[in-house]
């Protein structure tokens, strides 16, 4: 058995960044890998990693983190229950990990968008000599920030085997490298298949009866334009009710008459999902977890496509792939139309067989 380190985000408010987390390390799991997630960790003089080994050390981090997370429980308990974490805060721990881990990963979400922040650690510049992939890591925008682009190629030279989640990364990061054997993978969470994310949404608690058909509302994005969208779908497919979980990026975002669910972790938006009529998101994960669940969407654009550091691209190449680019929301209303999610799921089949195989290759080779 292949003892696997995963580095990716994962202790998050963001739902979709906590699920892929949780799909990556679920998957591996099934396979048969023994398989962590590696906690962020500092090993220099800087008062931040001195702190963090202190409070490590003294079995304070749970504490810490139950205070962080004390308005949002279902979400401490998931982290608690749900991820197999590893934590270094010694030299003698970290030279034991690097000893006792075959393969290293890095994982997926948008932990190489250096516009938004350009870590080394999630680069795996630390590992020495043991095996380095990447399986769905995203850049999130168009192009890698001119100022870290030749420390990304230097690092991204001891991968093995690199996949990421944009077809539009594929270009970019072998233009940057100058290698030819990048490929696109299917984000995590299409890993596991429907019934597996039914089974982990049954475990939602909720303190409210869900209304019999809904509108499921999820929106990151500050835009000011989305109330006005959100209301004119609610017109326009007949759905009256609406649940609002709110993103911690957009907390305050409400719809009169709409029930807003500030409690939820990521099994109540899981199961949130699953038992909807219709989604209303800006959300890369919750787009893909809609199809993943054969959900009827529309979706909102968070960014002009115009900004640099815009991440529509991710979820055009989400979209395009199986045919979904009417699900953005427009004045022609393509959104209302049906979805043939036969063929999508079709589509979906051959592209998880690819990807696991993708995966699978990479470890094992």
């Amino acid at each position: 058995m292949k003892r696997i380190l995963i580095v990716t985000w994962y202790c998050s408010n963001n739902f979709g960044t906590s699920l892929q987390a949780f799909a990556l390390q679920k998957h591996l799991s099934n396979l048969g890998y023994d398989v962590e997630i590696l906690n962020h960790f500092l090993l220099d003089n800087s008062l931040k990693s001195i702190l963090k080994r202190i409070f490590g050390l003294l079995g304070l981090l749970r504490v810490i983190r139950f205070f962080r997370f004390i308005r949002k429980a279902n979400l401490y308990t998931y982290i608690k229950s749900e991820i197999n974490e590893k934590c270094i805060f010694t030299e003698k721990q970290y030279r034991k990990m690097l000893k006792e881990t075959d393969v290293f990963i890095a994982g997926s979400d948008q932990i190489w968008n250096c516009y938004y922040r350009f870590d080394p650690f999630y680069f795996l510049d630390f590992v020495e000599n043991k095996k380095c992939i990447a399986y769905a890591s995203s850049i999130g925008t168009n192009s890698v920030a001119p100022q870290y682009s030749d420390k990304v190629r230097d690092l991204l030279v001891k991968f093995s085997s690199i996949g990421v989640r944009e077809k539009t990364a594929i270009k970019v990061l072998s233009d940057l490298t100058g290698r030819n054997d990048i490929r696109q993978v299917l984000d995590p969470t299409f890993l596991l298949k429907v019934d597996c994310w039914k089974e982990f949404g049954n475990g939602a608690i909720l303190d409210f009866d869900i209304p019999e058909t809904y509108i499921f509302c999820y929106l990151i994005g500050d835009n000011e334009e989305y109330s006005r969208q959100l209301k004119d779908v609610v017109n326009k497919s007949g759905i009256g009710k609406v649940v609002i979980i709110p993103s911690i990026e957009n907390p305050q975002f409400n719809l009169e008459g709409a029930i807003v669910y500030k409690k939820a972790g990521p099994k109540e938006f899981i199961h949130l999902i699953e038992k909807c009529s219709l989604v209303c998101t800006d959300s890369f994960h919750a787009s893909a977890l809609s199809i993943n669940m054969s959900k009827k969407f529309v979706e909102f654009k968070r960014f002009s496509d115009n900004e640099i550091q815009s991440q529509n691209s991710r979820l055009y190449d989400l979209l395009n792939q199986y045919n979904l680019r009417d699900r953005f929301y427009s004045s022609d209303d393509g959104w209302l139309n049906c979805i043939d999610y036969e063929a999508i799921q079709t589509l979906l089949i051959e592209d998880r067989m690819k990807s696991n195989n993708f995966l699978v290759n990479a470890i094992e080779s």
